[in-house]
């Protein structure tokens, strides 16, 4: 049973994120102070929040929808929040199946302002889609808080992986292990989903500054292994020499690989996914991925669950930001060499 000091240690880390004082949380690395990523609140704003409650004692109910129920990163997201949150017998949690579209997940945002949640989860399925639900869940004092995939309009709170650096990490390894020469391909995330749009933008920064590198080709794995499975045999097929392969998620690394390996083609190959799920941290033990970009999923559910809580307590007005406030959780670039320090107890 977790104690007071736990609730308070709650409270102060979810004030920090609020806040995003720079300082270390529970299972995350810093909150982002960046001027343009700020949170700020408009000075002319007369808006009231409708209802606070007392998050420890009233009755809460918080709900998450992630893009598809199944998905790893998202399991391990609702086992954090669910831990998180067990402590208080006031609080319901619910997950609700986003089916990996972006419809779906209007339909249920709406279910919810409806239902008067007291705050929504969500791992946007489409970013520009999603706007329009977000700012009506804001406006009802509903505060919104995404997990990696954001929503293009001013929310309660972003708790993403690292997107940007974690490309150009990707990169820099990635050429250092092809002796920074050779030819790659890109399978991407489905079109509009934000973490892909910067995990290839900072790839793609960053492998600049090696002159023999080549990318030949950049298709979406729309986020499956089963696709990128596919897309995977189809580079294979139209080019005689692949070096690299970078996937925007660890799913899609694990169908590039097993292309790969079925082809023959998969020895010597550089292959690279993005998140740290288990089963991805088995491949690069078999020697079939070359390395990936690790976070604390659980920590990551969790520190959303306490941003959610704090919020739900106070008097902030989250539909009055006018840009979202971003926490980004810590990341360890894992290969061969340093798998081993990623125990089982935070494989995800």
């Amino acid at each position: 049973m977790k104690t007071m000091g736990k609730t308070k240690k709650i409270l102060g880390v979810a004030l920090a994120c609020t806040l995003l004082v720079s300082t270390a949380l529970t299972g995350c690395s810093s909150v982002k102070t960046d001027d343009e990523v700020s949170k700020k609140t408009s000075s002319t704003s007369q808006e009231v929040k409708a209802e606070v409650k007392n998050p420890y004692k009233d009755e809460v109910k918080i709900a998450f929808v992630p893009n598809v129920i199944g998905d790893s990163v998202a399991a391990a997201w609702s086992t954090g929040m669910k831990d998180e949150l067990a402590v208080y017998d006031n609080v319901t949690f619910q997950t609700f199946d986003g089916k990996a579209s972006a419809e779906t997940q209007t339909q249920i945002m709406a279910d919810l302002v409806n239902q008067k949640y007291d705050a929504i989860v969500l791992q946007s399925a489409d970013s520009a889609a999603l706007a329009t639900s977000v700012k009506q869940a804001e406006a009802a004092g509903i505060p919104v808080i995404t997990l990696n995939l954001d929503a293009d309009t001013p929310h309660a709170g972003l708790i993403a992986m690292v997107d940007y650096e974690a490309g150009k990490l990707v990169a820099k390894n990635m050429a250092e292990g092809m002796n920074k020469t050779g030819k790659v391909v890109i399978i991407q995330a489905t079109a509009g989903a934000t973490r892909g749009e910067n995990l290839e933008a900072g790839f793609r920064d960053e492998m600049a500054n090696y002159q023999d590198v080549e990318i030949l080709d950049a298709q979406s794995g729309e986020w499956l292994t089963e696709k990128a499975n596919v897309v995977m045999n189809d580079f294979l097929t139209k080019y005689k020499q692949i070096d690299g392969v970078f996937c925007h998620n660890d799913a899609m690394a694990e169908g590039a690989s097993q292309a790969a390996e079925a082809a023959g083609r998969l020895d010597g190959m550089q292959i690279w996914g993005a998140d740290g799920e288990a089963k991805a941290l088995e491949y690069i033990e078999q020697g079939k991925m070359a390395g990936t970009i690790y976070t604390n999923c659980f920590d990551q559910g969790a520190t959303a669950a306490r941003l959610a809580m704090y919020l739900i307590g106070s008097e902030t007005v989250t539909s009055s930001y006018t840009s979202t406030p971003i926490v980004k959780m810590a990341p360890i670039v894992v290969t061969p060499e340093t798998v081993g320090s990623i125990g089982e107890n935070i494989r995800w």
